[in-house]
């Protein structure tokens, strides 16, 4: 693994802070899009966002049918002018997704603590039942150093040695737990199939989704404290998942 450190060229492209709660269900949705309208510099107007519903019917002898059910306003989604920034207020919940270049992490929970407690005051929330964190990497690795990937991942996708062969694509998912605390995460290592031209370069995706499940208190003063565990716990994901010659690249 590599020592965890300060990298100044990290490999973030997208970095989410996320919040799953229950409203109640008389809810009047309209009442989120004063989140977005307070947000009057950077971002444009927010923008309706409808519940879908999908649905498959199969018969013998008869081709599969789909039918869409449209379920009403969900929330409202808001769109910085650049459009690296993006804040979903929804009845389930509240998220910001942040493209790269990302800033760090003050920054950017700066901005999700002050507009979830915006959120907080119109939604009539019920409980929280689920916070996290998604920090997605694109991993820009030297083509002809890379081989089996070993020399930069610590859990590279397993291979033969005996077979002459280069592996052009593999996805591995790791779900694992504190082995004393509550926090889930999800790993995935992928390479990245058709973003963009790197010559040169093999773009390795490291997608790492931390979580906590419960019953949270919607209070922002006793929610957003428990975010730094989260974001704690995949920064040690993130170094325990590469090499130390990964992580020169990116300093």
């Amino acid at each position: 693994m590599a020592n965890p450190r300060y990298l100044a060229k990290a490999p973030i492209t997208e970095a989410v802070i996320d919040i799953r709660l229950r409203t109640p269900t008389a809810l009047d949705v309209e009442a989120l899009k004063a989140v977005g309208e307070s947000l009057v510099k950077d971002y444009e107007k927010p923008e309706g966002m409808q519940m879908l519903e999908f649905g498959f019917v199969s018969q013998p002898g008869q081709p599969i049918q789909s039918n869409r059910v449209e379920r009403g306003l969900a929330g409202y989604l808001s769109k910085s002018i650049d459009g690296k920034r993006f804040v979903q207020c929804r009845r389930d919940g509240f998220t910001l997704s942040r493209l790269a270049p990302y800033k760090g992490w003050d920054d950017a929970f700066a901005e999700a603590s002050n507009l979830y407690c915006a959120y907080a005051k119109v939604a009539e929330i019920e409980e929280v039942t689920r916070i996290g964190v998604r920090f997605i990497n694109r991993l820009l690795l030297p083509a002809n150093e890379v081989g089996d990937f070993s020399p930069f991942l610590v859990a590279p996708p397993p291979f033969p040695r005996e077979v002459p062969a280069l592996i052009t694509n593999f996805l591995t998912q790791l779900q694992v737990k504190e082995p004393d605390g509550p926090i889930q995460a999800i790993v995935n290592q992928t390479i990245h199939q058709g973003g963009g031209l790197a010559p040169g370069f093999v773009p390795v995706i490291l997608d790492i989704d931390v979580f906590e499940v419960a019953n949270f208190s919607s209070n922002p003063d006793e929610l957003l404290h428990r975010f730094g565990a989260l974001r704690s716990f995949k920064n040690r994901l993130f170094f325990a998942s590469i090499t130390e010659k990964a992580a020169a690249l990116f300093e």
